[in-house]
């Protein structure tokens, strides 16, 4: 009896030692995965910044580049907090009479949405002086900020068959989109656009010698 006794109460040790093992396991397997997230989670928030940027960036280009190929007008509408709308004007551009007047404009595709959590946003502490803002547009005031030099403000621009970004009215249209996560300063992005030219360009916040700037 008494072996038999002892038999059993070495089987319920080992039993309790090898639960224990499971939740010491278990609890450093928490302390790992927490860290990682930790550690994670900033750079998948600036992903997706840098996804956002690009998107707009690309939309950018295959608006300027399509209204060149295919002679036609084609209009970037820009909605916060996350939409893009791309349309294109059903009637082809003859020769070198140009306007942003076409008669109908239809989707050319369907709206485009920003990555989750990230908005066409300005979040207090970008550069606002004009010497420090993307190409030096604007202040730094509006996430979207087209037209600058007609007050800006503006949210719509309009791809030329010869290459020129123009606004409603016809006029050349430089300016600058802002897109960031809510109350997170360095994932902020911008994209810029010149419109003698309709090229744009992408920008990061970045800090440096205590300084926060824009960087290409």
């Amino acid at each position: 009896m008494f072996g038999k006794g002892q038999s059993h109460q070495q089987r319920g040790a080992e039993s309790g030692f090898s639960l224990l093992e499971m939740v010491v396991v278990l609890g450093v397997i928490f302390v790992v995965t927490a860290t990682a997230l930790i550690n994670i989670l900033p750079s998948l928030k600036l992903s997706r910044a840098n996804a956002g940027m690009e998107m707009v960036l690309g939309e950018m280009r295959r608006a300027h580049e399509r209204a060149i190929d295919e002679r036609r007008i084609y209009r970037l509408t820009f909605t916060a907090p996350q939409t893009i709308q791309l349309d294109v004007g059903q009637v082809a551009i003859i020769g070198s009479t140009i306007t942003n007047s076409a008669p109908i404009f239809v989707p050319a595709q369907p709206p485009l949405t920003l990555p989750a959590s990230i908005q066409f946003l300005v979040v207090p502490g970008i550069p606002t002086n004009p010497t420090a803002t993307p190409d030096g547009f604007g202040v730094g005031a509006r996430a979207i900020d087209f037209d600058i030099a007609n007050g800006g403000g503006g949210t719509q621009i309009y791809f030329q068959p010869d290459g020129r970004a123009l606004d409603g009215a016809n006029r050349l249209n430089d300016g600058v989109v802002y897109l960031a996560e809510p109350n997170n300063l360095f994932s902020s992005r911008a994209v810029s656009l010149y419109g003698t030219t309709g090229r744009s360009k992408s920008w990061f916040l970045t800090q440096g010698n205590g300084a926060v700037g824009w960087t290409q």
